[in-house]
């Protein structure tokens, strides 16, 4: 079964992740969750997500202590916005 809509693709050949103040054990499973996580925002998002030589997508504030899936998700979205064109 298809939506008809093609699977959207972000190659990422760099990733830098500041988790500075964020737990070892923590930082870890956001980027374990990242992944998934982008795939679950370009599968949502609007637009398709363009080629960029470079995407900053800026800081977000966090707990000390985060859900590690919940600042995952933050991440992609921002991620997947500014790759979309969507801010």
């Amino acid at each position: 079964m298809s939506t008809g809509r093609p699977r959207q693709r972000l190659h990422i050949e760099r990733l830098d992740l500041d988790l500075r103040g964020i737990a070892p054990e923590t930082a870890q499973a956001i980027a374990n969750a990242l992944g998934p996580a982008l795939a679950r925002q370009l599968a949502q998002a609007p637009r398709s997500a363009q080629p960029a030589p470079h995407v900053d997508a800026g800081r977000l504030t966090s707990a000390a202590s985060p859900d590690p899936a919940a600042l995952a998700g933050r991440i992609a979205r921002r991620i997947v916005a500014r790759s979309t064109g969507e801010t």
